[in-house]
């Protein structure tokens, strides 16, 4: 129960291009120097995070059937993303 002049607490937004940026660069480190062109990769990136949080959330769940689909999908495109990232240094 609220009390008059209490506002319940609001979670901070969520920011999917950090996230699932971060969490790429904590799994796979040697991308570190091109996070600066990350930008280029909004909508993966997006796509990555939401894929790692639906991920965790199976695996509290003991969802292991999901769990294991969405590990192969988030490491799909973790090598999507390396991919694209480092295309440059692969003539």
């Amino acid at each position: 129960m609220l009390f008059r002049g209490l506002r319940k607490m609001e979670q901070p937004p969520f920011d999917a291009l950090r996230y699932g940026l971060a969490s790429l660069l904590v799994r796979r480190p040697h991308l570190r120097c091109h996070a600066s062109i990350a930008h280029w990769w909004t909508y993966e990136l997006e796509n990555y995070a939401f894929a790692i949080r639906a991920r965790d959330r199976f695996r509290s769940n003991a969802d292991y059937t999901l769990t294991a689909e969405y590990e192969t999908l988030c490491r799909d495109i973790e090598d999507e993303l390396e991919g694209c990232m480092t295309i440059e240094e692969n003539p």
